[in-house]
């Protein structure tokens, strides 16, 4: 029995409350996570949890065990970030979080480069649009923008973000082009999620910001349905630039009222509350710098940097 893989399964249980979070969180299937845990059980001829329709509780041996596997847990990871400090040899696992739209189009890259350049690390990229709880999902790293959420953990701001008024030509030729920011209400807004822009959207214009009245046509909960909506005709969308730019380009895609810009969002980083970054931490950390830093629509701040600066050469 492989039993630190099995405690790591027992203690995702525990924290998510369900097998299925647990899955979710050790990127294995849900039966995979219930052997590891059976066997566990078997191991400590004990019920370490009581499985119900509204997930799984702990039982008085599986509160024992629970306490134990958090601290063995935590001294291997120790263990390997004090290794990983002497050699400053780039190994064992990292968990990066970022948004579907983000893990799509950018993060694949990043995490390519990370491999073929630390072969003895394991990356693990999580795509999900919540804001995730750091230390009680198992995370190294977030790449979030807008909203960084209100858990613990350290936060970099490391760039700002363009965001662009898109639709088709198409559906602009239908519902006519806007003249002046007012005219924006009498298209149809393409939303992401209930949290975005439902009654106003901010626009900038000859260094003035105003809040200008939208309505919204259509809801959607996933960036792609955003994509299909918009080349479907359905409307116009809020977009980062650096995922409309090819569309742009190619006339699929064209920028509604030009002359009105979005304000820039904010890019950031999210570190759990550690001491110090690990190698892993910091080799991902430069290779993400240096390949927003080739990525239109998105500007390094001058921290950033100098945070390049500093890891050249230390990995």
């Amino acid at each position: 029995m492989d039993k630190m893989g099995a405690f790591e399964s027992f203690v995702s249980a525990v924290q998510s409350g369900s097998l299925s979070g647990a899955a979710r969180q050790r990127n294995l299937s849900q039966p995979a996570v219930s052997q590891q845990i059976a066997a566990l059980e078997a191991h400590f001829g004990s019920q370490l949890l009581r499985r119900g329709r509204n997930g799984v509780q702990m039982t008085q041996a599986g509160q024992v065990v629970y306490k134990h596997a958090l601290a063995i847990l935590e001294e291997q990871a120790n263990l390997v970030a004090g290794l990983e400090t002497l050699s400053e040899r780039v190994m064992g696992r990292l968990v990066v979080t970022a948004s579907p739209g983000f893990s799509q189009h950018l993060m694949s890259d990043v995490i390519v480069e990370m491999k073929r350049n630390h072969p003895d690390l394991e990356v693990i990229l999580r795509a999900d649009a919540r804001v995730l709880d750091l230390e009680a999902e198992g995370i190294d790293i977030a790449l979030r923008w807008g909203s960084v959420g209100d858990g613990s953990g350290v936060v970099r701001k490391i760039a700002t973000m363009s965001f662009l008024h898109v639709a088709t030509p198409e559906y602009l030729n239908m519902a006519g082009r806007p003249k002046t920011a007012e005219d924006l209400v009498k298209l149809d807004y393409i939303q992401f999620k209930t949290g975005d822009d439902q009654i106003a959207t901010l626009l900038r214009h000859a260094g003035e910001t105003v809040q200008v009245p939208i309505k919204v046509g259509f809801t959607a909960q996933y960036p792609d349905l955003v994509t299909k909506a918009l080349m479907g005709n359905l409307g116009y969308a809020k977009m980062p630039e650096l995922l409309v730019g090819p569309d742009l380009e190619q006339g699929r895609l064209e920028v509604v009222l030009p002359e009105w810009t979005i304000p820039e969002t904010g890019l950031f980083l999210v570190f759990p509350e550690r001491e110090r970054r690990s190698p892993s931490q910091t080799a991902f950390q430069k290779v993400l710098l240096d390949h927003l830093d080739q990525t239109p629509g998105i500007e390094l701040l001058a921290s950033a940097r100098r945070m390049r600066l500093q890891t050249q050469g230390s990995i």
